[in-house]
């Protein structure tokens, strides 16, 4: 009944508490449960009780066991009820955790046993409620049992089979580290029972602290229960997230977007241990992972980055402190208020250092001392004896070295001190010197290096007087300096590392247990203060319990456990052969390799791939044992298990297989791959050496330099084999062969086709780069893997079109890397490996619009067009392009564009063999399908365009200016359907004055044919420059006025026509003027071919070109009229050019648009015309002539390139003629304001040269310095003098007689030019010829007076004898003449003016000239005196 068990717990000297009292008072309460609550209390009391005497001891333990096994009964079969009652968790919390704390420290086996056993059951089914207190437990007992040098065997054998039951179930483990570890107010317990583990099984107990309690033995058992705990939990860990996405699956008919896409992945292969059977659920984990991330709780992730700002932050503050208050600053732990900087000094779980503590709160800033103040001021010392409130203030810091900074800290403590207990002394400076003496005190006493230690008589005589001038009482005095004796003020840490340093110090089992029975009673008050002061803080928040309910929450556990993890595994795998431990260490690489895999934590995953790879040997050369063999399997069944989510890990597992099948061929005594690809340098046979190991069927036969790739950790070097490293690989290879099944290997790239889209591309990467690595060698090339990409590709054809172009993406990089190989026969078998595959892919159906031929033919174009690939290889190459273009005609469809690519880049490379079948396949494609090359337009037009430009076969070139003249012919007629657009990114938009948008006009494909033939223009053959040019204007005099509209034409002119003279001109110049300014020509040209065609072949092209576009100006006149400026300036360009071939041909082009065009010309052409004269007059003349001071020395150099001036002088009289010949054949078709331009432009000319003729002196100086020095005469501009003077005379005659000048504004004008121009002409005539008879009539005496002087005299008079030669025409046959054939009225306007001058040339001597001034007088002067 209820009242005996309250009279039976009386009885047994029990009190009820309140909780108690409330249970009774309740009525409402069950009394079956009030009972067993009362019952559990009871016998919780009793297993906390002590014995009283020692006699009772066998007693007190059957008692307490009989407790724990009646408490274990009552908690394994109690009922929801009762683990729902919150008394009943009190009950839990108060006493049995108390009577747990005390028990699993005890000595005797079986009530530690059975401690431990409830603490398991604990915390298995009462872990929510006891957050706080499975904390405690782990960290304050277990993990200091484990750590201490003084606990037994059996103690830490039985902590370590708790953490096994711990790491049994994942949940239970996860949920440590989330509530813990997660936790910023928590301690890392999970982190720090892994690293425990980890140490222990890395063998910790080895060291002399530990060797007088535990045996080698025992240290072996130890070790193999840690490893066994820890890969127990990561195989819990799998098994828990496989389950927790399997349910979710269950439970979700759509298990969402990640989900389906994971679950859509073809099953992969178990593990060749039949481990993870069920491979559905196995690769459902990372999906679930994927879908679960939107279930994890933010806060769980945040506050463990949290917590790892914390501690960089504290590690800051330990390495500087002022630095680390700046970061916890900004990472929002703590303000700017020194409260907050007290509290977080006082937090002394955080790992922050004391002696950087007390050095900072020493500062004398205002800042530290506020933190210092408010961290005293937070103390409570009421009640308190000076000496433990001075140990309370002490405990939180080391005190610094400096004076000041202790009497700072001292002076604050006593201020504080003497508030809380105002009645201790007198005033605060007593408590001041009397702290800073126990300081002294505890200085003197405790520190070796004092030898005279200070006497209790000593400390009393030194605090007299203190208080006020009066003395504190001796025994308080004496009672002080007692308790500094024998309990010294010390810092926890400084306690810790004495209790190490006697563990360390203690010989024998004794000291070692009385040091454990110190260390226990140590453990079991502070486990229990630290419960009672939870259970009285009730403001303290109480955090609520995470459950572990996501399969995220397993990334940061990993995160954390992961290196100690491979630190030991790979320790052990390292230094153990021990079946057990090996079995256990791989089984743990292979469970923290699907966690890391299957959470994509790269790094991570890599680590322990790399590890585990390294444990093969197969990257080194080491004899090969048992475990090594293990470690293959496990790479292999990682492979076939993890493939999907392995990423770049799989260069590790692929560098393994690759070694492993080396090591099977030397094995299984098959030829290596290097006999059968020996370079062609090596002969046709093997060498020796190589011949030896065929015929025995090895590769490590004695006298053969056997090379191979070893490959670490990032890390790749060739290595040599020498005999010793021969006979381990042989024996590796024998294991190898014997124990692992090749059918494996086959096995994992069978199954590539099982890999997801994001997965194949990993694998496929990281064959291609292991591949890399394996042709390395040049003599002794490896093909495995090169092979086993084409038979990937095979597999996985049937992939969708973006899966494939992904994986092709990456195997097509590689292809080209092994055709670019310098051995010829490896370049063969890459290309031909190219072909199969080509062979296969062509045959599916491609749609319209893509371009997956173009992609997967794409490493043969790129093999054509890269340096260092052989002929040899390109010449294969162009073979099987030849192939394809006669068998698989009828499959290619983007395809065509690469090859049109492939078959110009043969074009291109100069050898006659490759360039005769690439010819012979363009052209099976026009025969066989034209429709090919309109489909492709601008790519066919690219290669027939370098067939014309190849110089190996000049009927192949001739061939390609047909085809490209057939393809202009195709886009004329109409009838026929347009070649598709060009592309957006089109270089048509990149030529020099084609708009930006010609890309996307009608008429953008004559561009390209226009513009290769253009460019075939400058070819040095003679049959194809002819051909091509001949070829282009008439394309454009055929189709010009039928296909192209005004814009065409100006993209015509503007992107062919115009660029054509460009490089005709670029040609024509000097070459160090094309250096200068560079061009295409000049990089495929040598010197001479330049010089040749400068000399020999530019000009007759320059003018070919400018009499085909004259011509095609004429006949299209009227619709290319808008072009005549820009045909103008092209003229011009011709005219200016540095070479004088080509400046005449630019006036003799000129001259032919003139007679050809001129009468069909208007008024506005003439006038752009006869401004474009003008103006070259203007830019021709040789003003530099003038720029020469004239001296009598002549000295210096000429300040302009000689034939610079002579071009323009030849231009000047090529522009006169050219007027003359135009004005006689057009005058009627030029407007009078084009023809007063004309007259300008001639009068200027005629200035010009007339003014530099009559500067004697400077011709003379000119001679001197060179210019024209080959002549007899003087320099002279003479005949450009009289050739302008006749024309315009002639000009200016035809005015007169133009009905279109009577009565126009420019009749009076030029009445006024031709009355002065014949009057200066007849008075200079008249003048000179007088001079001349004068000096005729001289005495000779007195012209040779001076020799210098006369010899210029002589000089002048030759001049002026030659223009007057030269006038004599002149007046004669134009202004005489003229004069006579002018009708009366007009003669009788300048007969005033000019018949005083006719009467001068009656006395000339030139006969001619005197007969035509008398047919003048007796024909126009004569009636005019009739008349009058």
């Amino acid at each position: 009944s209820r009242y005996s068990i309250v009279q039976f717990a009386a009885a047994m000297g029990e009190e009820a508490d309140e909780a108690f009292t409330e249970l009774l008072n309740d009525k409402a309460a069950n009394q079956s449960h009030r009972d067993a609550v009362l019952a559990f209390n009871f016998l919780c009391n009793q297993s906390m009780k002590d014995s009283s005497a020692a006699a009772a001891d066998a007693r007190s333990n059957r008692t307490k066991r009989t407790a724990l096994e009646l408490i274990n009964s009552m908690l394994q079969h109690s009922g929801p009820v009762i683990r729902s009652s919150m008394i009943f968790m009190h009950v839990l919390k108060k006493n049995l955790c108390m009577a747990l704390i005390k028990n699993s420290v005890s000595l005797n086996p079986k009530i530690f046993q059975l401690s431990l056993n409830l603490f398991v059951l604990l915390t298995t089914n009462f872990k929510e409620h006891l957050r706080f207190e499975i904390g405690l437990f782990i960290e304050q007992i277990f993990l200091r049992i484990l750590e201490s040098g003084n606990s037994s065997f059996n103690h830490k054998s039985r902590v370590l089979q708790v953490f096994y039951k711990l790491c049994t179930d994942a949940a239970t483990a996860l949920e440590l580290f989330l509530n813990f570890d997660c936790d910023v107010d928590e301690k890392n317990i999970f982190e720090r029972m892994i690293d425990c583990l980890s140490k222990i099984a890395q063998g910790k107990y080895t060291s002399v602290e530990h060797s007088n309690l535990i045996q080698p033995h025992q240290e072996q058992e130890l070790k193999g229960v840690a490893l066994t705990a820890l890969v127990t939990l990561m195989g819990s860990i799998v098994d828990w997230a496989r389950r927790m996405t399997e349910d979710r699956a269950i439970e979700h008919d759509h298990p969402g977007v990640n989900g389906a896409q994971e679950l859509s992945k073809v099953p992969e292969a178990a593990d060749s241990d039949n481990e993870d059977d069920d491979q559905r659920s196995v690769n459902t984990m990372a999906s679930g992972a994927t879908a679960a991330t939107t279930h994890v709780s933010n806060s769980i992730v945040e506050q463990k980055q949290r917590k790892l700002e914390l501690q960089i932050g504290v590690n800051k503050f330990n390495m500087k402190a002022k630095r680390g208050i700046e970061y916890l600053k900004q990472n929002g732990f703590i303000s700017d208020n020194p409260q907050d900087v007290a509290e977080l000094f006082l937090k002394g779980d955080l790992g922050l250092d004391k002696t950087a503590i007390g050095d900072y709160l020493g500062e004398d800033k205002p800042f530290n001392k506020g933190i210092l103040f408010a961290l005293v001021d937070s103390r409570d010392f009421k009640g308190q004896e000076l000496d433990a409130s001075l140990r309370s203030f002490l405990s939180f810091f080391r005190l610094p070295g400096e004076a000041q900074k202790i009497d700072r800290m001292m002076e604050k403590f006593a201020e504080k001190y003497c508030q809380d207990n105002p009645d201790k002394f007198a005033n605060a400076d007593c408590a001041f010197v009397l702290s800073f003496s126990l300081i002294m005190l505890q200085t003197d006493l405790h520190n070796p290096g004092v030898k005279n230690k200070m006497t209790k008589a000593q400390f009393v005589s030194n605090n007299r007087g203190i208080n006020n001038n009066q003395d504190l009482p001796r025994e308080y005095l004496e009672r002080l300096y007692d308790g500094i004796v024998n309990d010294p003020i010390s810092l926890k840490e400084d306690l810790e590392a004495k209790n190490r340093l006697d563990s360390q110090a203690a010989q024998n089992a004794a000291q070692k247990q009385e040091l454990f029975n110190k260390e226990t009673e140590s453990m079991i008050c502070k486990t229990q203060e630290l419960i009672k002061s939870r259970t009285k803080d009730l403001n303290k928040r109480v955090p609520n319990y995470v459950a572990a309910q996501s399969v995220e929450h397993v990334r940061p556990l990993f995160e954390v456990a992961c290196w100690p993890y491979l630190a030991t595994l790979a320790v052990l795998l390292e230094m153990s052969d021990e079946a057990t431990t090996v079995e256990s260490c791989i089984e743990g690489f292979k469970h923290c390799i699907r966690v890391a895999a299957r959470f994509d934590m790269d790094t991570e995953r890599d680590a322990f791939v790399s590890s585990l790879a390294k444990f093969t040997y197969l990257i080194t050369i080491k004899e090969m044992k048992p475990k090594n063999i293990d470690c293959i399997k496990a790479l292999l069944s990682i492979g076939l298990s993890e493939g999907n989510n392995l990423g770049p890990s799989w260069q590790y597992v692929l560098h393994c297989i690759s070694q492993l099948q080396r090591l099977e061929l030397i094995g299984s005594h098959s030829k290596q791959d290097f006999i059968f690809f020996a370079g062609e340098e090596d002969g046709a046979s093997p060498s020796p050496g190589q011949a030896q190991a065929a015929r025995n069927n090895s590769s490590t036969q004695a006298g053969q330099v056997i090379k191979r790739r070893a490959t670490g950790l990032g890390v790749s070097a060739l290595v040599s084999l020498g005999s010793d490293d021969r006979q381990v690989e042989l024996y590796n290879s024998e294991s190898v062969v014997s124990q692992i099944d090749s059918a494996q290997i086959e096995l994992l790239f069978n199954r590539s086709t099982s890999l997801n889209a994001q997965a194949i591309v990993h694998f496929v990467t990281a064959v291609a780069r292991v591949s890399k690595d394996e042709l390395a060698l040049v003599d002794q090339p490896r093909i495995f893997l090169l092979q086993k990409l084409v038979e990937i590709a095979d597999y996985n054809m049937k992939r969708s079109r973006l899966e494939w172009q992904k994986m092709w993406r990456a195997m097509s990089k590689h292809f080209i890397e092994a055709a670019s190989h310098p051995n010829s026969k490896v370049c063969i078998f890459a290309i031909d490996s190219v072909r199969q595959l080509a062979s296969k892919f062509l045959e599916k159906e491609e749609l319209s619009m893509f371009q997956f031929q173009a992609d997967f033919l794409n490493p043969y174009e790129v093999l054509m067009t890269v340096p260092g690939v052989s002929i040899e290889a390109k010449g294969h190459i162009v073979n099987i392009i030849h192939w394809m273009a006669e068998q698989k005609h009828l499959k290619i469809k983007s395809g065509w564009k690469t090859i049109l690519h492939i078959i110009r880049a043969a074009a291109q490379e100069g050898n006659e063999e490759i360039a005769k079948t690439a010819f012979a396949s363009l052209e099976a494609i026009l025969n066989r399908s034209y429709e090919v090359l309109i489909e492709n337009f601008t790519d066919g037009v690219q290669a027939l365009l370098a067939f014309g430009q190849c110089k190996v076969n000049l009927d192949m070139s001739k061939k390609a200016v047909q085809h490209l003249l057939q393809a202009s012919e195709y886009l004329a007629d109409k009838t026929r359907p347009d070649p598709p657009p060009l592309p957006p990114n089109s270089t048509l938009a990149q030529v020099p004055g084609v708009p930006q948008d010609a890309s996307r006009h009608p008429a953008e494909h004559w561009l390209h044919i226009l513009r290769g033939l253009s460019a075939l223009v400058s070819d040095l053959r003679r049959e194809v420059r002819s051909e091509a040019l001949t070829g282009l204007f008439d394309c454009l005099q055929k189709h010009g006025s039928s296909s192209f509209d005004e814009d065409t034409w100006r993209m015509v002119f503007n992107g062919v026509i115009k660029p054509l003279f460009d490089d005709i001109h670029h040609q024509l110049q000097p070459a160090e003027q094309r250096k200068q300014e560079g061009g295409m020509a000049d990089t495929s040209r040598s010197e001479a071919a330049a010089a040749s065609w400068s000399q020999h072949m530019g000009p007759p092209t320059c003018l070919q070109a400018l009499t085909a576009l004259v011509r095609l100006f004429d006949a299209h006149l009227k619709p290319l009229s808008f072009l005549l400026e820009d045909v103008l300036a092209l003229i011009k360009n011709c005219i200016n050019h540095d070479t004088e071939a080509v400046a005449r041909i630019g006036v003799e082009g000129f001259k032919q648009l003139l007679l050809l065009t001129g009468a069909n010309m208007g008024p506005e052409c003439w006038e752009k015309v006869t401004t474009s004269i003008k103006r070259l007059f203007a830019g021709s003349m040789p003003t530099k002539l003038m720029c020469v001071e004239a001296t009598a020395s002549g000295e210096g150099q000429l300040p302009f390139r000689k034939d610079d001036v002579v071009i323009q002088c030849v231009v000047q009289l090529l522009l006169i003629d050219m007027l003359q010949d135009t004005v006689a054949q057009h005058y009627e078709h030029i407007p009078p304001s084009g023809v007063m331009t004309l007259l300008d432009a001639l009068q200027s000319s005629f200035e010009f040269a007339q003014e530099f003729n009559q500067q004697i002196e400077l011709r003379q100086t000119l001679k001197r310095m060179g210019f024209i020095r080959e002549m007899r005469q003087l320099p002279g501009l003479l005949k450009q003098e009289r050739e302008a003077l006749s024309c315009s005379l002639k000009v200016l005659f035809q005015v007169q007689g133009d009905p279109r000048m009577q009565n126009s504004e420019f009749a009076a004008q030029a009445d006024e030019k031709l009355k002065r121009l014949c009057s200066m002409v007849l008075r200079n005539y008249a003048h000179k010829e007088r001079l001349l008879q004068e000096q005729a009539d001289a005495p000779t005496g007195e012209a040779t007076a001076d020799s210098a002087s006369g010899h210029d005299r002589e000089a002048a008079t030759v001049e002026m004898e030659r223009e007057v030669m030269g006038l004599v025409p002149i007046i004669s046959d134009v202004v005489l003449r003229g004069l006579r054939d002018f009708p009366p009225d007009q003669f009788s306007r300048y007969a005033p003016e000019l018949f005083p001058l006719l009467c001068e040339l009656t006395v000339v001597n030139s006969r001619e000239v005197r007969e035509r001034v008398r047919e003048v007088l007796l024909d126009r002067v004569a009636p005019l005196l009739v008349v009058r």
